[in-house]
């Protein structure tokens, strides 16, 4: 091959490439291993398979390529800086006929790490579904045999079953409607309106009102005047009534929850304070996890989904915002949403 050509080839590919000797020690890598194991330009050279990667599984495949003489492929964990990666790698023999036998690898590296992690959000999100839908189902189902049984002659039972599957039903249906909405979220970007914010921000409040009020707490709103925001109208709403919904859920009677609305130099800034049961450091990290419940019991005792929090935080990021959370347990919870001033589309 031209060596001009080969040199464009080497420099220029996206695959990473390695050359390692008989030793396990690295001969040459192109720039894309230089910068998939963020070393400097030819640091690599000189360096062992070992020192490089901390992966006996990539050691053990070389061994195997050198030994049998057979391209082998096959996925491989290696640690980049603390930072652990998941590597399709296709492992070439390059046979030395000499006497040295200084049988050489070229190792073809492709990083797949993130789509391993998608893939595993995929599998985890349809056991996840499957598991919520299968619960209320289950129920109708025992329901529903045991009224065919005779037991929808005694009044009384029957009532109490239909009640139930009524509320399983209702259940199944705000699951429905919790994916779609996330659905909608992730799949097209929101189409944006410039709007009141401080008007759709009342409106939310006084709809919470009598359901705050019924549970024994106080419900306190502080909105600046004349916010306005280019967004997605129906998909703030969501936010906003996911964060109060979730207040005034895990806020006991006599407690409180204030809504405080604000403008910032470039954007808007709406926090949602509760003295609610508050959260353990631990659970923080994972809240906005699909389906990830601090408190299972008492969430679908209430009629959670699970998917609240990531719908919030999937639509206030689609919207270039960020939203956060404070809390301690037993004191409550703060959530803090931070939302751009975008120009129209």
């Amino acid at each position: 091959m031209n060596s001009l050509v080969y040199q464009v080839l080497w420099t220029q590919v996206d695959t990473a490439v390695l050359l390692v000797d008989n030793h396990k020690r690295i001969l040459d890598s192109n720039p894309a291993a230089n910068r998939l194991l963020e070393v400097r330009e030819r640091s690599l050279i000189g360096q062992t398979l070992l020192q490089v990667t901390l992966s006996y599984d990539l050691l053990s495949l070389v061994t195997q390529v050198q030994s049998r003489l057979n391209p082998e492929e096959r996925e491989v964990r290696v640690t980049r800086d603390s930072n652990p990666l998941i590597l399709h790698v296709r492992a070439v023999p390059l046979p030395d006929e000499s006497f040295h036998k200084q049988n050489r690898v070229l190792l073809l590296m492709q990083d797949v790490t993130e789509l391993r992690r998608l893939e595993t959000i995929r599998r985890d999100f349809v056991a996840n579904v499957s598991h919520e839908l299968r619960t209320p189902l289950t129920s109708i189902r025992a329901m529903a045999e045991t009224l065919q049984e005779g037991a929808i002659h005694d009044g009384e039972v029957a009532e109490r079953f239909v009640e139930i599957i009524q509320q399983e039903v209702e259940r199944l249906t705000r699951l429905l409607e919790d994916l779609l909405i996330l659905s909608q979220a992730e799949s097209k970007a929101p189409e944006r309106v410039r709007f009141a914010l401080n008007d759709q921000i009342q409106k939310v409040v006084e709809r919470f009102q009598s359901q705050a009020e019924k549970s024994g707490i106080t419900l306190k709103a502080t909105i600046a005047p004349n916010l306005s925001l280019v967004a997605n109208p129906d998909q703030i709403e969501q936010v906003l009534i996911n964060l109060l919904d979730n207040a005034i859920k895990y806020t006991p009677e006599m407690g409180s929850v204030e809504l405080v609305a604000e403008p910032l130099a470039e954007g808007v800034r709406v926090r949602v304070s509760d003295t609610g049961i508050g959260m353990m450091s631990q659970d923080l990290p994972r809240i906005f996890e699909r389906f990830y419940r601090v408190d299972k019991a008492r969430s679908r005792h209430s009629g959670g989904t699970g998917l609240g929090l990531s719908i919030v935080k999937n639509i206030v990021e689609t919207h270039g915002g960020i939203v956060t959370v404070e809390s301690e347990f037993g004191h409550g919870t703060t959530f803090t949403v931070v939302l751009p001033c975008l120009p129209e589309t």
